[in-house]
């Protein structure tokens, strides 16, 4: 590899520039303070819930939040939706979900079909789901406490179409007072593109807790934006799909962990404002410091979001339930042949569960 020194000069001409932006951002200090009760939702997306066994498919969406609570669950056929004639039922059963109705309330909207271009597969079926659960909370959070609902990821969406994020983020203004909503990601494109000029740059005190904003010029430069969703010049410094700006921020002054936080903006009307202060933006991830002093068993993670992860793996059904439970709904069913073939195919698929060392079906 004789062009192996010229590449990595390229790279180290490349690190020097990310250093440069990285000696652009300020350090904000903070101090973890506040009182709220904050809930985030995260969706169960283990591989158990994705059943197969020929013809049938199925796949289970599930939504838990950090109390324990299931707060949304689905069956869904599986593979492309769009080859599936049961979409149009599956999505007058969620309509009506009361979860679902307020969401699409808030959107403005009647019926799922209308909040997304890309109803394709359970992935947007279950982002949706989680920005419900999120929503819903918002929408309902009670007035006389301050309620921080913390998203599991970063809030923009292509899920939800572009038109409609602003009804979100008058939602969030309107309420901002005593709900305040946000976006945490453990990884991320910006974060992966920065972390090592940070932390060359000593951008992060280490024995400090605070965050920097990320500049649009570079957030542009890890995400590489085009097509849908590129920033246009004549619409204002904004990108369609994004709930918010982006800030990379170190929650414990014991760990050198960072993560991208989305806190959200208003976009509309060619319009761009924050829907929090700065002052209301530092208390929000002071907010996320303080649920992160003691977390476990990522120091530096916020142990809400944890939380809500391990309940939507516990509270989950196992997949073995679940299939036995279907195939004991096509064995009560009137095709007394496809019945006798399902009953079959579990006796076979048990015997050889049963036997050491043999082959799983």
């Amino acid at each position: 590899m004789s062009n192996l020194p010229k590449i990595i000069s390229l790279q180290r001409a490349k690190m020097d520039y990310l250093r440069s932006q990285a000696r652009r951002l300020k350090f904000v200090p903070i101090d973890p303070s506040g009182s709220y009760a904050p809930v985030s939702f995260k969706s169960f997306d283990g591989g158990m819930f994705s059943l197969h066994f020929d013809p049938f498919e199925f796949d289970v969406v599930e939504v838990a939040d950090s109390n324990g609570n299931v707060r949304l669950k689905f069956a869904a056929p599986g593979g492309d939706l769009r080859d599936s004639g049961e979409l149009p039922t599956l999505i007058e059963e969620l309509d009506a979900n009361p979860i679902i109705s307020t969401f699409l309330g808030i959107l403005g909207v009647k019926s799922l079909a209308d909040v997304t271009e890309i109803l394709t597969n359970r992935g947007t079926l279950m982002e949706l789901g989680e920005l419900a659960c999120a929503f819903e909370k918002v929408d309902e959070a009670p007035a006389d406490d301050m309620t921080v609902v913390i998203h599991d990821g970063l809030l923009r969406t292509k899920k939800v179409k572009a038109e409609l994020i602003p009804r979100l983020s008058k939602l969030l203004e309107r309420n901002k007072r005593h709900v305040k909503l946000v976006g945490v990601a453990r990884a991320s494109k910006v974060l992966f593109m920065l972390k090592a000029a940070l932390v060359c740059e000593k951008v992060f005190p280490s024995d400090q807790i605070g965050y920097v904003k990320v500049p649009l010029d570079i957030e542009e430069e890890a995400y590489r934006w085009s097509g849908h969703g590129r920033i246009d010049p004549k619409k204002g410094n904004r990108l369609d799909y994004a709930l918010g700006g982006l800030y990379i921020a170190k929650l414990s002054r014991s760990a050198s962990v960072m993560v991208t936080v989305e806190i959200p903006e208003y976009h509309g009307n060619n319009v761009d404002r924050p829907v929090y202060s700065e002052e209301e933006t530092g208390d929000i991830i002071s907010f996320l410091a303080k649920d992160s002093l003691h977390s476990y068993p990522v120091v530096g993670y916020p142990q809400t979001m944890m939380r809500a992860r391990e309940h939507a793996a516990s509270q989950g059904l196992p997949s073995s339930m679940l299939r036995d439970r279907i195939m004991d709904e096509i064995i009560k069913g009137k095709d007394r042949a496809l019945a006798e073939y399902v009953r079959d195919e579990r006796m076979i698929g048990e015997g050889i569960e049963a036997s050491p060392g043999g082959a799983r079906v």
